[in-house]
């Protein structure tokens, strides 16, 4: 970003929040201060009249920008009905307003420069409410930060049997969880003691834990410490020697890093995206686990990492670089966590709107998964998966990570084929993928490509022209050993797919799997193969894909 000259002024960043939502910028707006490169100024927004305020301080559009803390009402409403005169404007968006409430999926995206979330996990949280948003505005991912001066190592040890738990008393953070962690480690040793540091919460779980205390026999063993002031924290955490979190979602999670920073050691809830900030050791998914960790606790033992990745000077810097780029907005590929019973992977997500994509977004599972699993029952391991239509690779990442096997994969989409390779890759599979960038049909010859419409590239197609870009073969030529599963997705040439399989099919007898959009289809793919012994078994998939299994 440019910088003050003698005799100018710094650039200036006005940051506007809401009362009671401003917990997180003190330290931020503090560290930017500090480093001469920018004026920050906070404005408490309760009516339009502040935004004009921060609008006259921040009166440079070529210099100034404005920060939005929590896209919560009433910020949308001002984004969508203010004129920002060429501004830069940046809006963090944090759990609550794109997870459990949809003012994220409403916001006015086209007004908004920045869209700043803390995890990578909280990224692909927006992108499914808001599937869009990368079109026309950057997406930045940028961790929190903690004061290592303020949360400083321990002076003196802390005592081995005291466990911390912090937050508010709400269903989210999973108080009673604690309590049964607590029961397990007192079943053993009767010196074990849980510190609850909790303010404000919902009376209904606030209650539930005040009648659960004692039903437990946990009485002498549960100390409440009431709302703990800000600046107490450091020294309420130094006497912990462990922070029990057992929060069901936390998008950075704040008091996490702060007690690890002071040395307490860490038994972290293995909620969604944790992974992202805290090691296989620190996190736990059952009562046993966490008992089992909290006995071994080593104390100080993640200090290193938070000052190594969760420092406030990393965050200070992030932010000065975010205020530098002034690339415009494209999306980027995100890694989506993706697993299928036992087995784990990650897909590579490059457009949120797509059908396919945003399906595994919000699921973490595989697209049309209830078919994938009876394949799983006919695909042996180090069998042959022929995968025509393979798309972005789906069925493809499925049938070589979840079954072990081998594919033959046609796609002739340049880009979807390169993301299909991409996905495989992704996955240390790319030595299981033989990808053939060709058509399938009757006979050899060529067609040309049919990009399917914004939102759904699975209804690309093929339309057969001696001119065309595409080459057309048979599979009767192009498969040189015996499948054991076909799946044919190509759009209207089922039959000339299937045409130009017939030899493979009578050698070989595979499982099936064709999808037909219409009960004409289905009927002539049907017709089609009853000649050759196979008959449909089962269907699957919102748009109909049927198994067709030969006859014994």
């Amino acid at each position: 970003m440019p910088s003050a000259s003698m005799g100018e002024r710094l650039p200036r960043l006005a940051f506007l929040q809401l009362r009671g939502l401003d917990h997180f910028l003190p330290d931020l707006v503090a560290g930017l201060a500090a480093t001469g490169a920018v004026e920050p100024r906070r404005f408490t927004v309760t009516g339009p009249e502040a935004l004009a305020e921060a609008l006259r301080w921040a009166d440079d559009p070529a210099r100034d920008a404005l920060w939005f803390e929590f896209c919560w009402p009433p910020f949308p409403e001002l984004l969508a009905r203010t004129d920002f005169g060429e501004r830069r404007v940046i809006l963090r968006v944090h759990r609550i307003e794109a997870y459990e409430a949809p003012h994220a999926a409403r916001c006015p995206w086209d007004r908004v420069t920045d869209c700043v979330t803390v995890s990578e996990d909280m990224a692909r949280i927006l992108l499914q409410a808001a599937p869009t948003l990368e079109r026309t505005t950057r997406l930045h991912v940028l961790h929190n930060g903690v004061d290592l001066d303020r949360f400083a190592p321990a002076a003196a040890p802390p005592d081995p049997f005291r466990i911390g738990w912090c937050g508010s008393m709400i269903a989210r953070k999973n108080p009673t969880l604690a309590l049964e962690i607590l029961a397990r480690l007192l079943a053993e040793d009767p010196r074990w003691r849980l510190h609850i540091a909790s303010g404000q919460g919902d009376r209904l779980v606030q209650d539930a834990v005040l009648r659960l205390v004692p039903r437990m026999g946990l009485g002498g063993a549960v100390r409440f410490d009431g709302a703990v002031p800000a600046a107490a924290m450091p020294a309420w955490h130094a006497r912990n020697a462990v922070l029990l979190s057992t929060s069901l979602h936390e998008s950075f999670g704040y008091a996490i890093a702060e007690a690890a920073a002071v040395g307490c050691d860490l038994a972290v809830l293995d909620h969604r995206g944790a992974e992202e900030f805290w090691p296989e050791a620190a996190r736990f998914g059952t009562v046993e686990e966490a008992a089992r960790m909290i006995r071994a606790a080593r104390p100080g033992r993640w200090r290193g990492l938070v000052a190594e990745r969760f420092g406030l000077d990393r965050q200070v810097a992030a932010v000065l670089a975010l205020l530098r780029d002034r690339a415009p907005p494209a999306p980027r590929e995100r890694l989506v966590p993706l697993s299928h019973g036992a087995w784990r992977g990650v897909f590579p997500l490059r457009d949120p709107a797509d059908q396919i994509q945003h399906a595994i977004l919000a699921t973490g599972a595989f697209y049309e998964s209830a078919m994938l699993e009876d394949l799983r029952q006919r695909l042996p391991p180090g069998g042959l998966f022929v995968d025509v239509g393979a798309n972005i690779g789906n069925h493809t990442l499925f049938a070589a990570g979840v079954c072990g096997a081998r594919v033959l994969a046609f796609e002739p989409a340049p880009a979807l084929a390169e993301h299909c390779a991409a996905t495989l890759a992704s996955n240390g599979l790319a030595g299981a993928l033989d990808l053939r960038r060709q058509g399938a049909a009757a006979a050899p010859g060529a067609a040309r490509l049919l990009p399917g419409p914004a939102g759904n590239a699975g209804e690309t197609a093929l339309e057969p022209d001696a001119a065309g870009e595409v080459a057309l073969v048979r599979l009767d030529d192009a498969v040189g050993e015996a499948p054991d599963a076909i799946k044919i997705d190509v759009e209207g040439m089922e039959c000339a797919v299937l045409e130009g399989a017939r030899g493979l099919l009578a050698r070989h007898r595979p499982a099936l799997y064709v999808e037909t959009r219409t009960e004409p289809e289905f009927a002539a793919v049907a017709a089609l193969l009853r000649p050759l012994g196979y008959r449909a078994e089962a269907r699957f998939n919102h748009t109909p894909t049927w198994l067709f299994l030969p006859e014994r």
